[in-house]
């Protein structure tokens, strides 16, 4: 890939290497959820608070939760190693409350 258009990919939030026919796997999936996340969950946040105020209800455009789809397994080791920490967190006394405030995703 050119230097120009590895630029362009960039200042669109495209990392170059879902442009590089050789990348497989897991940069794959981690250059599309940068790009879900930093470049596509903001626009898609914009145009939902447009729309609500437009069509006087709530709407909701949701662009990371289907790339959760692509690594479900490592999802299901994340979640496991979370249980357990947070067991671990209550039997030694400690408030959950400030971590899992972290994972919420409706503030």
């Amino acid at each position: 890939m050119g230097a120009a258009q590895g630029a362009i990919s960039q200042a669109f939030g495209v990392l170059p290497v879902l442009l590089n026919d050789a990348a497989t796997g897991p940069v794959i999936r981690e250059a599309q959820r940068h790009l879900a996340q930093w470049t596509l969950e903001p626009i898609a946040k914009l145009i939902s608070e447009e729309a609500s105020a437009k069509l006087g209800g709530v709407v909701q455009i949701d662009v990371v939760r289907p790339l959760q789809a692509y690594d479900a397994g490592g999802k299901a080791r994340a979640f496991s190693a979370m249980i357990k920490a947070l067991a671990e967190a209550q039997a030694a006394g400690i408030d959950p409350g400030p971590v899992l405030h972290m994972f919420d995703t409706h503030h």
